[in-house]
């Protein structure tokens, strides 16, 4: 007897959803297993570069929150803005983004549906929920978000390194909220390993803090106090702790029948925490395998697309997070690694290219801010 479904995916998330769309636009039978009911709030700042969603046959501007123009950074008490050539940076809110994508999936959905376990034979998928529920497919795609119930029943991702992260959706004045419109700002020089980040949505801030191995407390500490040097108050508003999946090494993300995506397979960007990129990325490669029948294929083609730019990254991570204030005045207040980072969003280049554009463009960014330096000096006596 052939099993009811040909893919289950157990996570609606933009991995999940994404998968859920293309083996639907297949005509594969598809049922989506989501354990929260959608919308449903998420930990996330909310950035998708508009290039990315172009892939899809729908406009994503009904859930769209803010356009973004330009980005701002910090380091202690010196901040700059700089303007994107490419203006093509939006911002969501993940419960809203994540609905809209699964709507457009012609799937089966089961919401509020958890997952006990996962079996998997020669033959098929049998995914079994905490009601007892069993439902069989012929393969599986894992979108379970960093603690996923499916890498540790399949035996995945054992060897998996996490940060951790905190944000609030903050309430703040309007005078506050058009301090910060279409231009997020990004604090470094706070944590060791780490970054503090303002979000700006259409009626709100999306503050939050994501480190490395924090001491006890510190996450918490480090927020209250930066947010009240920017002004902003965060007392007493709700606080949503996550943690962020980050990838370190080359590992298998699948098995004959199952794959993981997302956050689920540790494909979170090691130096900025972006994952929804990722997250699409990897939830349409994950279809593709399937259609392809070539689920062999698929850690060797997440790692040649996605994990080779995340280990140059890792390099990145080290010596910037040693060195913030160089990376400060040398990188983040250099043009070029905005915009090469705004390519990179754009998945149109990898760390290793944006690597070599910063370094090739520091000697002209040196001698440009002389020359200006002895111009400013020069209209004073």
């Amino acid at each position: 007897m052939q099993p009811k479904y040909d893919v289950i995916i157990i996570g609606g998330g933009p991995a999940g959803a994404t998968a859920a769309f293309f083996l639907g636009e297949s005509g594969r039978k598809v049922l989506v297993l989501e354990k929260e009911t959608l919308p449903r709030y998420k930990p996330c700042g909310g950035a998708v570069s508009a290039h990315v969603l172009e892939q899809f046959p729908f406009s994503f501007e009904q859930v769209n929150q803010t356009r973004v123009s330009t980005i701002s950074y910090a380091y202690g008490e010196k901040t700059v803005t700089i303007p994107f050539a490419d203006p093509s940076l939006r911002l969501f809110m993940r419960g809203d983004f994540d609905a809209f994508l699964l709507n457009h999936a012609q799937v089966e959905i089961r919401q509020a549906t958890r997952i006990a376990g996962v079996k998997e034979s020669d033959e098929k998928v049998i995914v079994e929920t905490v009601e007892r529920e069993q439902f069989e497919s012929n393969y599986l795609i894992g979108a379970d978000g960093a603690n996923s119930v499916t890498a540790r029943a399949l035996g995945l991702r054992r060897q998996k390194t996490m940060a951790g992260g905190i944000e609030i959706e903050a309430s703040v004045p309007e005078e506050t909220l058009r301090r910060y419109s279409n231009k997020p700002l990004l604090i470094v020089g706070e944590l060791s390993f780490g970054y503090i980040w303002i979000f700006p949505k259409r009626d709100h801030l999306s503050v939050g803090i994501g480190g490395l191995h924090p001491r006890p407390g510190e996450l918490q500490s480090v927020l209250e106090r930066v947010m009240r040097r920017f002004g902003i108050l965060i007392d007493g508003q709700t606080r949503h702790g996550h943690p962020i999946p980050m990838y370190n090494q080359r590992e298998p993300l699948g098995t004959k029948r199952s794959l993981l995506v997302g956050d689920a397979a540790g494909l979170v960007d090691p130096v900025t925490g972006e994952g929804i990129r990722y997250a699409i990325k990897s939830g349409r490669m994950a279809a593709e395998a399937i259609l392809e029948g070539n689920l062999e294929k698929y850690s060797d083609r997440v790692d040649h697309s996605i994990g080779r730019s995340h280990r140059a990254a890792n390099a990145f991570f080290s010596i910037f997070y040693k060195h913030q204030k160089i990376g400060f005045d040398f990188g983040l207040r250099n043009p070029a690694l905005s915009n090469g980072a705004a390519e990179m969003l754009a998945d149109r280049i990898g760390y290793g290219r944006l690597l070599f554009r910063i370094a090739r463009s520091i000697p002209r960014f040196i001698l440009t801010k002389k020359i200006a330096l002895e111009e400013r000096a020069s209209i004073f006596p």
